[in-house]
């Protein structure tokens, strides 16, 4: 017949500082992920219609400012 090695001692009484509502945090998780996730939807769509509407070619008014040759004075090679 087995014996324990050690008695069962007794459950503190004292209530957890770290308790967590599992479902709150979890709802509160995932819809702080689904603001971050169509707000980055949101950033990306926005810079390609500002392009597209400002004009019809493949670089954009705002695009051009990083090419050299949009320099001031012509600035071409």
């Amino acid at each position: 017949m087995a014996t324990p090695t050690q008695s069962p001692t007794n459950a503190p009484t004292e209530t957890d500082p770290f308790f967590y509502d599992y479902d709150t945090v979890q709802t509160v998780g995932m819809t702080l992920a689904t603001i971050m996730f169509l707000l980055g939807i949101v950033i990306i769509l926005s810079k390609k219609v500002k392009c597209r509407k400002a004009d019809s070619s493949p670089t954009c008014k705002s695009c051009k400012s990083e090419l050299p040759s949009s320099a001031p004075g012509g600035g071409g090679v």
